[in-house]
């Protein structure tokens, strides 16, 4: 593992403020090919509303195929949807019994 010089005081050396002044001077236009969190999210649930059925067979391809980051959150989504409705009927049952004994 290579070491960066450290002047005794904390400090980096000169070839890591060098490194930095061109790093500060990259990142003040910004990447040019990031996608904003927020785009990719209503990119997503647009192609949700407008062609559900066939979003709905991509998610399950990703998710079988098992190559995307998001391929765990879509296994959870999809056992969730049949986990919390029976969650609530169980919580609904349970403070029906309570309430009429």
């Amino acid at each position: 593992m290579s070491r960066m010089p450290d002047d005794g005081n904390g400090r980096l050396g000169r070839d890591a403020s060098e490194s930095e002044d061109d790093r500060t001077e990259q990142d003040s236009d910004g990447p040019r090919d990031e996608l904003e969190p927020g785009e990719v999210i209503e990119a997503e649930i647009g192609r949700l509303v407008r062609h559900p059925r066939a979003e709905t067979a991509r998610l399950k391809q990703v998710a079988a195929d098992g190559e995307h980051g998001s391929s765990p959150f879509i296994e959870i989504a999809l056992v969730a949807r049949w986990i919390v409705p029976l969650v609530l009927i169980l919580i609904c049952i349970t403070l029906l019994v309570y309430f009429k004994a």
